[in-house]
């Protein structure tokens, strides 16, 4: 068990911070589960590791990324100028998913996990593409979440772009994964991810696998979990080709609804979000590979109702992603200020709900143990009504202290309790091993 003593505790929704309180925590064994809040709880559990700070949060989510992207930093590898996002894809992204197999793939998924911990990030939704390792892929990502104690939603982005064998070959590792788990939940077990069915976008999916990732999706209780209107080709391609906006496409096949997930969004039509609402499915924002990509700003993003913020490939660190969230928003002109950011930011608990069966992103008794210590000492008043200014004017990554998920420790002290050295090494020799293969390509 796990005692923070006299902490403020931060709610995100409803914004509020707490008078100085004990939190009482569950190790995995025991339920990895809030026990007890209060005052004075050191008598009551004198066996409990005592942990003392400033501020005690819930943990952070990443509604939506991709972890193969994590050996990409700074790569060395000549990739031709690309004049459009359609280019960059087949000259970049295109090439480095070729060019992973299982034990980079392995490297790459243990790093970002690695720096998604020491970001105060809890959950991650990652959207997996290696189409020359696809058999088994989503379990060596299962393993790397596990080895670094991270939760999250796992899928692979089946697309027609390899052939329909390639495409056939991504459905059955979706549906595979999902039955692993389920198998594992049927032994008794705790596991600290699900799987989702991943399909990569519009533009990449044919009539004829758009209905066995629905197919699928039924099959399995999950959602599906794709790019959509990421760039205007991918809206103009499926009006062009199928005749219907994307999100129409979705729902006419019976992907969409309260589990599954649409990335980006950047060129749905009202219509389109309307449809998205009424169906509960979530959209993840992201801000910094919208701007990098230059793929223009969703100028409808209020009128979704169930917006999460992902980082799609980049940094795992959610606070910087929350930032640019607001600023990119405020340059456009939108009427959202930071407070309605620190929903969507908080909304990534909600999406682990509908998979996990628990509650999240709440630090009272019975929710699970998933929360962030921060080591913040703010020049200004913290307190319900400005966690959002504080969260886009102060409060950073840096400020992490200590990470517990599942009542266990990831990171204490700013000391990772895995072998972060190990990962570290490994990814740079994998690294170089993939930035090869991609020059093979």
């Amino acid at each position: 068990m796990i005692l923070f003593e006299s902490v403020r505790v931060i709610s995100f929704e409803p914004p509020a911070v707490s008078e100085p309180m004990d939190v009482a925590v569950a190790g995995r064994k025991e339920g990895g589960t809030i026990v007890e809040t209060g005052v004075g709880l050191g008598a009551k559990y004198p066996a409990a590791i005592r942990v003392r700070g400033s501020y005690l949060s819930p943990g952070l989510v990443c509604g939506h990324t991709h972890l193969y992207s994590a050996l990409a930093r700074g790569m060395m590898v000549n990739i031709a100028p690309s004049k459009d996002f359609a280019q960059q894809l087949k000259n970049l992204w295109w090439r480095l998913d070729r060019a992973i197999d299982l034990p980079i793939l392995e490297a790459s998924a243990l790093a970002g996990c690695a720096d998604a911990a020491f970001c105060g990030v809890t959950s991650v939704v990652d959207h997996h593409a290696g189409p020359e390792a696809i058999d088994g892929s989503l379990s060596v990502i299962r393993k790397a979440y596990e080895e670094v104690g991270i939760r999250g939603i796992l899928c692979y982005e089946t697309t027609d772009r390899n052939g329909m064998d390639g495409a056939r070959s991504g459905v059955r590792e979706n549906v595979r994964f999902a039955r692993e788990i389920d198998a594992a939940r049927e032994r008794g077990e705790r596991p600290l991810v699900d799987g989702a069915i991943g399909g990569h976008a519009g533009f990449t999916v044919g009539e004829e696998t758009l209905g066995e990732l629905a197919d699928a999706v039924k099959s399995t209780g999950r959602g599906i979990h794709i790019h959509a209107g990421e760039d205007k080709f991918d809206a103009v391609d499926s009006r062009y080709r199928f005749g219907a906006d994307l999100a129409a496409r979705l729902e006419a096949a019976g992907c969409l609804g309260p589990k599954s997930i649409v990335g980006h969004g950047v060129w749905l039509t009202e219509s389109e979000v309307e449809i998205l609402n009424s169906t509960s499915t979530f959209l993840a924002h992201n801000a910094r590979s919208n701007m990098n990509n230059a793929v223009g700003y969703n100028k409808l993003l209020p009128r979704f109702a169930n917006v999460v913020l992902g980082t799609d490939g980049m940094s795992a660190d959610m606070l910087e992603e929350f930032r640019f969230a607001c600023f990119r928003h405020r340059e456009s002109g939108g009427p959202w200020w930071p407070d309605d950011f620190l929903k969507a930011l908080d909304r990534g608990n909600r999406l682990i709900e509908r998979y996990m069966g628990a509650a999240f992103g709440r630090v009272v008794a019975g929710a699970k143990a998933d929360l962030v210590l921060w080591d913040y000492d703010p020049p200004t008043p913290l307190a319900g009504g400005n966690i959002a200014g504080h969260l886009a004017f102060g409060l950073s990554s840096r400020s992490v202290k200590s990470v517990v998920i599942d009542g266990e420790f990831v990171v204490k002290d700013r000391k990772a309790t895995f072998d972060a050295d190990r990962i570290a090494e490994t990814a740079r020799r994998e690294s170089l091993r993939l930035w090869k293969r991609m020059e093979e390509r």
